[in-house]
């Protein structure tokens, strides 16, 4: 092989190996853009939160008080109706309700 040809060949290689560098590092520079916005929203959180020892509306909304209501059927009094056979439930009472 002549040097003429080696010095074609190895340019070849050079600029194919620059080439997939050059999208590798396109790649990383994408990947640390991301990373540095997320750093920048995580700061932000901590400070929010005062460094995520406490909650803020931020984070979570804060949430509703729920009070349960009647507990099943098997633990209410039983209905008394003072009607006719016909009557709606409705119409029934609970013991010690009028």
């Amino acid at each position: 092989m002549d040097v003429l040809t080696w010095t074609i060949e190895r340019r070849m290689q050079l600029t194919e190996r620059a080439e997939l560098l050059r999208k590798e590092l396109a790649e990383i520079d994408a990947e640390l853009g991301r990373l540095e916005a997320a750093e920048v929203v995580f700061g932000q959180w901590a400070e929010a939160t005062d460094g995520g020892r406490r909650l803020s509306g931020i984070v979570e909304p804060e949430r509703e008080r729920v009070v349960a209501g009647p507990g099943p059927e098997e633990d209410r009094p039983p209905r008394r109706c003072d009607g006719p056979a016909g009557r709606h439930p409705r119409s029934c009472s609970r013991f010690g309700s009028s």
